[in-house]
């Protein structure tokens, strides 16, 4: 007879099982004893004890085999095992790019910046819970132009009133667009407008710890608080090195509720707010040179319950007030766009963003000395409509093409050319890849 053990299944029920079959796995067994035997057995007054003896000592060895069920008494009874098999994964991330004229301004991290081929992005993730009380997440970006931690942080897994903590480097929790890789999770090759003009390709992320509180209601609303270093070098610019006081951190807040009006249907609705200080005044912080952005995120989804297939709006608002030396410089914007997943192996996208809603001002006479600082701080106008189509050809390689129209940035009233962009995408994945935020 072959007896088949699942593994950690509950070894008592098991043991049960076996004990309990046993006489009838005996009463079905063809008879071979003879005559002789079977009176001598009738005459023996002790078999019963012998076969109870017999069960037992086979319950403590197959006990012994299979480990005890009771969990160990310095872990919460619903915990997993202490630790768990590393996963380790990679998405490779390529594009070819065209167009029309130079393209508008942006800094070259992993958005197609020039005519050609360009690596956007190799990526390594690696994750395992270190215990029943923390999980580990790190991601590695390799670029042609060298190798960097884009986000390696602890969470906490057992900490009680729906409260976890993460601690490391990580994207701050402002809005829907900025906690993503955008390369693998959204329907589009670049950054919306407003991201890339007022955080950059490298997005806005930092060192720092942070709270998330899942408050007890009826529906999900989750509570997330950040303070982390401001090293961003677009809208905030106190790298961790230069940090010496509170006030050179960066503040981030994030409320975000979710309903579910439909088993099929899904209403996410968010608001978010930054503070910190700017690179506008040099090395030292003061009220003169400090940055806050507030943001509103709307996504909704509808899935057919049916098949793969789901239709999916999300938009996203922002507001950027930067005080720099001399006076203080506002800008708006606003991003949107409409997915459909027809089944498994295609995908469209269309997008409009806009910068200018509402229009970029200056109050004062601000001065900004850092270039590259005051080019993105500048009052701007901008719009472009951009579409995709994308061929999945498995769940771990995928083509994308996409098509935008930028109809020119606007600074000071110098209205920019118009570009056409062209850009054929490759993206592939391998190993195991944890999953992202929904």
């Amino acid at each position: 007879m072959t007896i088949r053990f699942l593994p950690r299944c509950g070894g008592r029920w098991v043991l049960a099982l076996l004990a309990a079959s046993a006489p009838a796995i005996a009463a079905a067994a063809p008879s071979t004893t003879s005559p002789n035997a079977a009176a001598s057995d009738a005459a023996a007054p002790d078999r019963d004890d012998t076969d109870a003896a017999e069960r037992a000592r086979l319950e403590e060895e197959l006990a012994a085999q299979l480990g005890a069920d009771d969990p160990a008494p310095d872990r919460p009874p619903s915990a997993p095992l202490p630790t768990s098999p590393l996963e380790l994964g990679a998405v490779g991330t390529f594009v070819a790019s065209w167009f029309s004229d130079e393209p508008t301004t942006r800094l070259p991290a992993h958005e197609p910046s020039h005519r050609g081929f360009q690596l956007q992005e190799f990526e390594i993730a690696i994750r395992s819970n270190v215990d029943p009380f923390f999980a580990a997440d790190v991601f590695l970006a390799f670029s042609l132009g060298g190798v960097e931690v884009e986000e390696a942080y602890v969470t906490t897994r057992a900490l009680p009133w729906n409260l976890q903590l993460r601690g490391g480097s990580f994207h701050a929790p402002f809005g829907r667009f900025n906690q993503r890789h955008f390369l693998e999770q959204t329907p589009f090759a670049d950054l919306p407008l407003p991201n890339r003009r007022f955080f950059g390709g490298e997005m806005l992320r930092g060192l720092g710890a942070e709270a998330s509180l899942l408050l007890p209601l009826p529906f999900f609303l989750e509570l997330r608080a950040a303070a982390m270093t401001a090293g961003n070098e677009l809208s905030f610019g106190v790298p961790g090195a230069e940090v010496e006081a509170l006030r050179d951190l960066l503040g981030v807040a994030r409320l975000l509720a979710s309903f579910d009006p439909a088993e099929q249907l899904t209403f996410n609705l968010g608001v978010s707010a930054a503070n910190g200080p700017n690179a506008s005044g040099g090395a030292a912080v003061t009220d003169e040179n400090r940055t806050d952005v507030f943001g509103a995120d709307l996504y909704v989804h509808l899935r057919d319950p049916a098949s793969i297939a789901y239709v999916a709006l999300q938009a996203e608002w922002m507001l950027r007030r930067a005080a720099v030396p001399g006076g203080r410089l506002d800008q708006g914007g606003f991003y949107v766009w409409l997915v459909r997943r027809f089944d498994r192996r295609w995908e469209a996208a269309i997008r409009w963003d806009q910068l200018g809603l509402p229009g970029g001002s200056a109050t004062g006479a601000p001065a900004v000395e850092d270039p590259t600082l005051a080019t993105f701080l500048a009052p701007a106008r901008q719009r472009r409509l951009g579409a995709s189509i994308s061929r999945y050809f498995s769940e771990f390689s995928r083509l994308r093409l996409q098509a935008n129209h930028d109809f020119g940035l606007d600074v000071d009233g110098a209205g920019g050319a118009a570009v056409t962009e062209l850009f054929l995408q490759f993206q592939f994945a391998i190993g195991a890849h944890g999953a992202h935020r929904f």
